[in-house]
C-alpha cells in the first residue's frame, strides 16, 4: 500500500519505526539516518508513523467553535455572496473580517455556492429569418502609409460574406459595394442591417442638417425591395455578427501576412473569401461550409433563388 507523505518528508514510515526503536541518544540517531536533529527527536517521541497536519486546527482561531457552526449555518440557509453575508454578520461578529469569513467558509468548504443552486444566464436564441438577411460594416485598416476602407457583408443564416476593398468610406463607395453585393448573392435579399454611419443613413444627423431627398443607399434598396434596418445608437454589439467577420479576416490576413502594395491584400482576401465560403466547415454550421448551406436551402427553397448556385462553386474551371 502506498505511503502518503507530504512533499517535504525526509524519512519513511520504515525509517521512523526504527527511530523509535532506537536506544541510542538522538545526536547519533540523526548521524546514522542522515537527518536532522529535530527530525529524530521528533519521531522519538511520536506514537505513530503517520504525518500530522500543522497549522491552526481551524481556519479563523479568533472565533469559536459554536460561533463557526452559526456562521456555516447563515451561509447554507441564505447562499449570500460574501460581500452581503459579511455585512449581515458584521453586528453579531464586530471583530469578523471580510478575509477571516472567506477563511472559514474555505475550511468547512462552503466557500462557493453549489451548482445546482447557481442560476445560469438567460440567454435569448439568435432569431431565425430566411436566407437574404445581410449584416453590413465598414472596418478601417492602414497598409503603408494609408488608411484603406474594408466594407464586408455578411448573411445572417448561411454565413455567405463578401468584402471589398475601397480607399475612402463614402456614400459612393457604399452604394456601389452595395451594387456589387447584389450581384455576388444568388439569391434575394431582403433586409439589411447597417450602423448609422453617413455612408448608410442620414439619422445621425441632426434635422436642421438633414437634406430633403432620400438616402442613395435607401435609394437603392428600395429599388430592390430590400428592407434596410438600423441599429441602436451606441449598441455597436446589435450588428456584431459583421463585427466578428471583421476580426476573423483581420486575424487570417494583415494580422499574420505583410503585404507590399494593396493589390496584393486585394488578392489574398479574394483566396480567402473563396476558401471560407466554400471550404471552410463552421461549428455554428453544424460543420457545413457556407456553400453547403447554400446548396441545401436551394433544394428547399427554390423560389429565394436568382440563380441556381450549383454552378456559383468556385472551382478548377472557374
Amino acid at each position: 500500500m502506498g505511503q502518503v507523505l507530504h512533499k517535504r518528508a525526509t524519512t519513511t514510515h520504515e525509517i521512523r519505526n526504527k527511530i523509535r526503536q532506537e536506544q541510542g541518544t538522538t545526536n547519533s540517531i540523526a548521524k546514522k539516518y542522515n537527518i536532522a536533529y529535530h527530525t529524530a527527536k521528533k519521531w522519538q517521541s511520536r506514537d505513530s508513523v503517520e504525518d500530522k497536519p500543522m497549522g491552526n486546527k481551524r481556519a479563523n482561531a479568533t472565533l469559536s467553535v459554536d460561533e463557526d457552526w452559526l456562521i456555516c449555518e447563515v451561509r447554507k440557509l441564505t447562499w449570500l455572496p460574501l460581500d452581503d453575508l459579511w455585512l449581515l454578520l458584521n453586528p453579531m461578529f464586530p471583530k469578523l473580517s471580510r478575509s477571516a469569513l472567506h477563511r472559514c467558509l474555505q475550511y468547512y468548504g462552503i466557500s462557493k455556492k453549489p451548482k445546482e443552486l447557481q442560476q445560469k444566464p438567460q440567454r435569448s436564441k439568435f432569431k431565425s429569418y430566411a436566407i437574404g438577411y445581410l449584416h453590413i460594416d465598414i472596418t478601417d485598416f492602414w497598409l503603408g502609409k494609408k488608411k484603406w476602407s474594408l466594407f464586408v457583408a455578411i448573411d445572417r443564416e448561411t454565413k455567405f460574406t463578401y468584402a471589398e476593398i475601397f480607399s475612402k468610406k463614402t456614400m459612393d463607395n457604399a452604394v456601389k459595394f452595395l451594387e456589387n453585393t447584389y450581384q455576388f448573392f444568388p439569391y434575394k435579399i431582403h433586409t439589411i442591417l447597417t450602423d448609422n454611419g453617413l455612408q448608410f443613413s442620414y439619422r445621425a444627423l441632426q434635422e436642421a442638417l438633414k437634406p430633403d431627398n432620400v438616402h442613395p443607399f435607401d435609394k437603392l434598396c428600395e429599388q430592390h425591395n430590400t428592407e434596410h434596418r438600423l441599429t441602436k445608437f451606441a449598441h455597436p454589439w446589435t450588428n456584431g455578427q459583421v463585427e466578428k467577420m471583421n476580426h476573423i479576416i483581420k486575424s487570417a490576413t494583415l494580422k499574420l501576412f505583410h503585404y507590399e502594395t494593396i493589390d496584393d491584400y486585394s488578392k489574398h482576401l479574394a483566396k480567402f473569401l473563396n476558401y471560407y465560403n466554400f471550404g471552410k466547415k463552421l461549428k455554428s454550421l453544424r460543420f457545413k461550409s457556407p456553400h453547403d448551406i447554400i446548396l441545401q436551402k436551394y433544394q428547399d427553397e427554390p423560389d429565394l433563388f436568382l440563380q441556381n448556385p450549383v454552378y456559383y462553386c468556385r472551382g478548377l474551371n472557374n
